[in-house]
């Protein structure tokens, strides 16, 4: 089970390097967010359970900053990518 959840955060971080790497229109930033954000729920869901089981606004609130964040983390990841690719070119 931790290997498979190691495999997956690999595949996740290596998507978003490729997606810079191949030069993938921007849009793709944002919805390559989304599986980033449910892995980080997934893997806090110790913090996260409670909230669901409220349904607050704290929740959207907790869910939009997350995903805003994780947004930034997958634009650096592919910024990393697209500056490999200048490297290699």
């Amino acid at each position: 089970m931790n290997q498979l959840k190691i495999l997956l955060s690999v595949g996740l971080l290596a998507s978003s390097l490729y997606a810079g790497f191949v030069n993938a229109p921007h849009w793709i930033i944002p919805l390559l967010a989304i599986p980033f954000t449910v892995a980080y729920i997934q893997g806090k869901w110790y913090l996260w359970k409670d909230l669901f089981r409220r349904r607050s606004l704290k929740l959207y609130r907790s869910l939009l900053v997350t995903y805003l964040i994780q947004v930034i983390v997958v634009f650096v990841f592919y910024l990393l990518g697209s500056e490999l690719a200048r490297f290699f070119a």
